[in-house]
């Protein structure tokens, strides 16, 4: 048998290799066990956050669930008073509506009378404001 000859600086290029190849894989097995850390804490997260939405839901379906067993009570007070309230609201609603309307009315033929004042032709546009118009200087575009 014969003893196998190896050259050190092929020796120490394979050392090399290796050491550089061990050290990539623990980067990348490093970077996985952060990924999964990052994973489960993400995981934990959520699960608290529906575990508490849960929660709420279970207590709000419970609180539901008890007031609606009670048996309803017809309370003739409340519903007076609740009744006097919307005869009042209809009232006032319709008292602002002809206010408003009033208005309306107002303001329309106050809008007709400055419209015979100034010139305006009915439903019409003025061609030249300038005449009314403090500082008016007729110029050249006016003629």
């Amino acid at each position: 048998m014969r003893v196998p000859f190896v050259w050190r600086r092929t020796a120490e290029a394979n050392v090399c290799m290796w050491k550089d190849r061990a050290a990539y894989w623990r980067g990348r097995a490093e970077t996985a066990e952060s990924q999964l850390r990052a994973e489960v804490a993400a995981r934990r997260t959520a699960a608290e956050k529906f575990s508490d939405l849960f929660d709420e839901h279970e207590q709000l379906t419970r609180d539901h669930a008890r007031l609606a067993a009670r048996p309803a009570r017809f309370d003739g007070d409340k519903a007076r008073h609740a009744a006097a309230r919307i005869e009042r609201l209809v009232r006032g609603v319709a008292r602002a509506r002809a206010e408003a309307a009033s208005e309306t009315r107002r303001a329309d033929r106050l809008q007709a009378r400055l419209d015979d004042a100034v010139g305006m032709p009915q439903g019409g546009r003025i061609a030249n404001s300038g005449p009314w118009q403090p500082g008016f200087r007729k110029t050249e575009v006016d003629h």
